[in-house]
Parts: C-alpha cells; structure tokens; sequence
C-alpha cells in the first residue's frame, strides 16, 4: 500500500467517522433486541468475492429462507461494474454506487430509507466503509456484526479477536458462514419474553 492510498484512506474513515456520530446523534433510534425465532426479515451484508459467485452467501440466504425468513441481501465489490443482475432482494454493489468519499448515492440510501428490517446482520470480515455506510443508514431493530473501529452502529458486536488469538491447532477460518453461524447462535440462544 501506497502512503497517498494509506492517507486517502484515514481521511475517508476520518469523514465516515464525523458522519457516523452526528447519524447516531439526530436519529435516536428505538433498538430492540430481536431473537431469531422473531425476526421475520433479515437484511445481510457481505463483501462479494471478485467473480460474484457468492457461494457462502446464497448458502445462508437459502438456509434463512428455508426458516421462512424474508431474506434481503447486499454485497460490495470493489469493482466499477458488477455483472450480477440486480433484484430486489439481491444486489452487489460497486464503486459506481458510492461518492468519492465511499457513502453512498441518493437512489442507494432512498432505497434503504424505504425499507425496514428486524435484523442486520454484517458478515464482512473486513472493514468496508461502503458497506458500514449501509448498516447505518439502514432502517433495522437490531443490527448485529464483528466488533471494530466503527462498533458503534452494531446493537450486538462479536469479538473475533478472541476468537482469531487462540491456538494454532484450533485456528479458525474467520469467514462469512463463521460470523453468521456465531450471530445465529446467540440470537437463538437468548429468548426475549415478548
């Protein structure tokens, strides 16, 4: 990595930090904790792998659905055109749908303004700024994902870093199908008495 790529970079996050406090600031907004018995529609964040196959992820859309949960999901890719075509319910994002400061365009974020999900769930591993201006602005109850820089838009944040310090021998391969499985785990496990 270059210094200017490094630099850039520190000032997008610094920007998506300024943006982020001040959302959290004027929205207020009401979480309510949401176990996955109830949770009728998931919304899923993931990274798109380069050749858009998405393996993992269609595999825990069809588990999801399978539930009878109402499945929405949305990737990133760093690319300036996605071959994907685009449904309602399935879409993966790229460099065009974003300003240079990576928060997204009007017709991105009036499209998440018009829906409403009881569940977020991130299963990127990485940082993706694109895609953490997309758990903000999203309209969910509860919004779930891996603890980092930016937690502060997660209602329940898993610490991988426990996770990834373990032992050689029992090293796990911190991926989507992981992240889900944890967050499915706990949503399970805790029963809310509403």
């Amino acid at each position: 990595v270059n210094n200017n790529e490094s630099m850039f970079e520190k000032i997008i996050g610094f920007i998506f930090k300024d943006r982020l406090k001040n959302h959290l600031k004027k929205l207020q907004r009401q979480r309510r904790f949401v176990n996955y018995n109830n949770a009728q529609s998931i919304f899923l964040l993931f990274e798109s792998d380069f050749a858009e196959k998405n393996v993992e992820v269609r595999r825990i859309i069809q588990k999801l659905t399978a539930d009878g949960k109402k499945v929405t999901a949305w990737g990133y890719t760093d690319k300036k055109l996605t071959s994907t075509s685009i449904l309602p319910d399935f879409k993966i994002l790229n460099k065009k749908d974003f300003d240079f400061s990576q928060k997204p365009n009007e017709s991105v974020l009036s499209e998440l303004a018009e829906n409403k999900f009881d569940l977020l769930i991130d299963l990127t591993e990485k940082e993706i700024i694109p895609l953490q201006y997309i758990a903000l602005y999203a309209i969910a109850d509860f919004k779930t994902g891996i603890k980092r820089n930016h937690s502060k838009i997660y209602d329940f944040m898993m610490d991988m870093d426990g996770i990834s310090n373990q032992s050689e021998e029992s090293l796990v391969e911190i991926n989507a199908t992981f992240i889900y499985n944890q967050i499915i785990f706990y949503l399970k496990s805790i029963q809310t008495s509403d």
